[in-house]
């Protein structure tokens, strides 16, 4: 018997034949659902290759959402209320501690700079939260930004707790800089010049309330060096906000929940914000101009660099056109914020939709 006739009974007895054609049955009524995951729980779509390309579009795509919802300004406009505060409360706070008006010792010093800086920073978080519960998918149904405001007012104990934090950390960080003069070695050579000097340095044609006392450099320095470190330290806990007010975490949850979700987006994050800097960085080179403009024009008042009524208002303009510029781009970076959660969370871009 050869092994050829021993495999064919075999298959008989198996009941096979391989000349009868693919059996084919019937469904019997069970069907297999489409499975649908939990877009708020991550999938892992949110790494791999692409993270710069992801960030950059990321920031475009914020951009348009703002230029659709042109009532998102007002989040530039109140954040401009708030730097506005900020500049007021500063400039009188160097005033009383400068001779002839030396009236507060460092102590009081650093509990009214504590102060100005949470109030500031409460405000802050606010209109973010405002602005993360107006445009996030899991907000609900869209609303105006002012009527997103009124929606933090059940996680306004937890926005304070936050504020307090961030506050405490940022004095600690920005105490030292201002005690022992560092901060003379930062920006007081940028500001020195034009046309920045023309409008910070008023004793140089005599209008300033103290001459000789820079008040007005201290206090727009000062504002710039809290401002930058508040938004390093917001950078570095940017879902703290969408989680405090969307997901009602703890504040602890909230931080340990936002580290997690930063390992996710870190590429997409450090793109998109670098991005934007550049655009404010570039608004604010084009000071240059100025000192280009002055020299063609005024060779004669190089010595003295003596503005005049003309370049004053000139440098005024400029000044306020690059604080418009810089508060637009805030709210693109926090339109940006909100779209990095909701990447960070489904692991895939998704398109916000428009405010009616």
């Amino acid at each position: 018997m050869t092994l050829t006739h021993i495999s064919e009974i075999i298959h008989e007895w198996m009941g096979w034949c391989p000349n009868v054609p693919a059996l084919r049955t019937s469904s019997t009524g069970l069907t297999t659902l489409p499975f649908t995951a939990n877009p708020w729980e991550p999938d892992g779509g949110a790494g791999g290759s692409g993270r710069i390309d992801r960030g950059i579009r990321l920031a475009l795509a914020s951009t348009k959402i703002l230029a659709r919802n042109k009532q998102l300004l007002w989040f530039s406009f109140l954040t401009g209320l708030v730097m506005a505060f900020m500049f007021i409360t500063q400039y009188g706070l160097h005033l009383l501690g400068t001779y002839p008006y030396n009236v507060i010792d460092f102590p009081r010093w650093l509990v009214l700079t504590f102060v100005i800086d949470l109030i500031s920073v409460f405000f802050l978080t606010v209109l973010m939260a405002g602005l993360v519960l107006n445009i996030s998918p899991k907000a609900g149904k869209p609303v105006s930004f002012l009527k997103g405001l009124l929606r933090t007012k059940g996680c306004l104990r937890a926005l304070t707790n936050w504020s307090v934090l961030i506050a405490l950390l940022g004095t600690a960080i920005y105490a030292p800089l201002h005690y022992f003069g560092y901060m003379r070695f930062t920006l007081y050579p940028v500001l020195d010049q034009f046309p920045f000097n023309f409008i910070l340095f008023p004793e140089v044609y005599s209008t300033g309330p103290i001459g000789g006392t820079y008040a007005i450099l201290s206090a727009v320095t000062s504002i710039v060096v809290v401002s930058g470190i508040n938004i390093v330290l917001l950078i570095l806990t940017l879902f703290v906000i969408p989680l405090l007010v969307l997901e009602n975490r703890r504040l602890p949850e909230a931080v340990l929940g936002s580290v997690t979700l930063m390992k996710n987006v870190w590429g997409e994050l450090f793109a998109c914000f670098v991005l934007l800097v550049m655009v404010v960085s570039a608004a604010a080179m084009t000071s240059l101009l100025f000192r280009v403009v002055y020299r063609v024009i005024a060779p004669d008042m190089l010595l003295f660099w003596y503005p005049g009524d003309t370049w004053i208002a000139a440098a005024v303009l400029y000044m306020l056109i690059l604080c418009g510029i810089i508060l637009v781009v805030s709210t693109i970076a926090g339109i940006a914020a909100v779209n990095l959660y909701t990447y960070g969370k489904t692991g895939r871009m998704t398109g916000m939709p428009e405010i009616p």
